[in-house]
């Protein structure tokens, strides 16, 4: 009777605390939803249709609300990885007083004040959503499905997307200033999809579904010319299977990664070369290969190899601007634009930027720029290869579409205005706080049963 009694205030004191987890994980599920919304506003072409900056604007108030009822695991995993918020303040410091002293005289300071509060909340939505991948991978399969729908639908009724050499204005957009970069935009979802299908295949049967996807993909993408998102796919993919190789041999991996970059090269200098002498078909072919080809036989202004080109020599002209820089937003200055401004009044400067943030940060910022915003985007990934093989399927494939971001910003990036490279970098160091707070609160646990689940904020997906 007496145990029988002592067991009763146990029993409801375990039932409250399982209520009270079941309710945080629903929680968690809600507002990552949510922020990814926020996240994807501008790129989800259909959300051009009914307001794509109420949209954010509302996602955005919405998810800092339930963040702000529920912000200490998100607080927990920040504190968590001290190396990642040095390096964040080390080159968010150096960006402050880059653009105090050399771009304040030309641009305003919004744009300052863009950077410094847009990249801060897409990176706290980023840690939000790293507690429950699975809601941000249904949204970006959605979105992908939503896409498929649509193609399947305008080739049935009017025929081929790309006549005419350019996907056409598949949505009803009809301002052709928008929809002659859809294309870009899609590839950006489509790849970050098809990585969700990969890290939902935990089953022998959904990795061949995930196979086939992929195959679609890959191709449609080639098809309609999103050539960075393509390269970024692709490279993700290889990550992935780097880091499986990582965990097995770390000298087979360094070694591989040596063979890749090499290779890589050998076949950029081939590609080149091929490209020079080589006939395109049709003068309007608008597949990715027919594209690249065009711009590097004749590299008209505006395009990557041109404004890539332009920026270099800029550099090269004038080494003495090498360790500090020329400051930050001064690019579409220089080239006549004016000022950019910021993410609620964006301009047409705004739009003017070299197509590789690199580039970009060693072009307005320095040499000193370069160094720390490399550390402070590689960082994550550095550190994520030591929990690689506890990780789950969801986490793995999170961090790979990270890695998509940092491959499609070399060929696309924008520093001030690229949100998305920063969700994903706090979603990457969200995971990594994730499996250090695991790791402190199990500290024997063994390997094998950490791999066959998440973290306690990440089981809940």
């Amino acid at each position: 009777m007496n145990n029988d009694i002592s067991r009763g205030p146990r029993s409801h004191q375990t039932r409250f605390h399982a209520v009270l987890a079941g309710h945080e994980c629903r929680l968690a599920g809600v507002t990552a939803a949510i922020v990814t919304i926020a996240a994807f506003a501008k790129l989800f072409v259909p959300f051009y249709l009914v307001g794509s900056t109420a949209i954010f604007a509302i996602a955005s108030l919405m998810g800092l609300a339930l963040i702000a009822l529920n912000g200490r695991p998100v607080y927990n995993m920040a504190t968590t990885i001290p190396c990642v918020l040095w390096a964040t303040a080390a080159f968010y410091g150096l960006v402050i007083i880059n653009f105090l002293l050399y771009s304040r005289p030309l641009v305003p300071m919004t744009h300052l004040y863009g950077i410094l509060i847009f990249h801060s909340l897409f990176m706290i939505f980023g840690f939000a959503a790293s507690r429950a991948l699975k809601a941000l991978f249904m949204l970006l399969i959605g979105a992908a499905v939503f896409y498929a729908v649509v193609v399947v639908r305008y080739t049935v009724q009017f025929g081929d997307i790309m006549q005419g050499g350019m996907l056409n204005d598949i949505f009803g957009v009809g301002i052709p200033g928008l929809y002659i970069a859809f294309h870009q935009k899609i590839g950006l979802m489509l790849g970050p999809a098809g990585l969700a299908v990969i890290g939902l295949s935990n089953t022998r049967t959904k990795r061949i579904v995930a196979g086939g996807v992929m195959l679609i993909i890959i191709p449609f993408m080639y098809y309609i010319a999103a050539r960075a998102a393509l390269v970024a796919l692709i490279g993700s993919m290889i990550f992935l299977g780097s880091a499986a190789l990582w965990v097995r041999s770390k000298k087979l991996a360094l070694l591989g990664g040596i063979v890749a970059v090499a290779a890589t090269m050998v076949a950029t200098g081939l590609l080149y070369k091929f490209a020079l002498q080589y006939n395109v078909s049709h003068p309007t072919a608008a597949d990715a290969m027919s594209r690249t080809v065009r711009e590097i036989q004749h590299p008209s202004p505006g395009l990557r190899v041109d404004i890539w080109s332009q920026v270099w020599h800029q550099i090269a002209t004038e080494p003495e601007r090498l360790w500090f820089g020329r400051g930050i937003g001064i690019y579409p200055v220089t080239e006549g634009y004016g000022p950019p401004d910021w993410y609620l009044h964006p301009t047409i400067a705004s739009q003017v930027y070299p197509h590789n943030v690199h580039l970009e940060l060693l072009y307005e910022a320095g040499i000193p720029g370069l160094l720390l915003f490399s550390v402070f985007i590689l960082l994550p990934l550095a550190v994520s290869l030591k929990y690689w093989h506890l990780l789950s399927s969801l986490q793995r494939a999170a961090i790979s579409m990270y890695v998509f971001h940092l491959i499609g910003s070399e060929f696309s990036g924008s520093f001030g205005f690229g949100y998305l490279d920063l969700f994903f970098l706090a979603t990457t160091a969200g995971i990594i706080a994730q499996m250090r707070i695991v790791e402190d609160l199990i500290p024997f646990a063994p390997a094998p049963e950490m791999a066959a689940g998440e973290a306690p904020q990440a089981r809940q997906e």
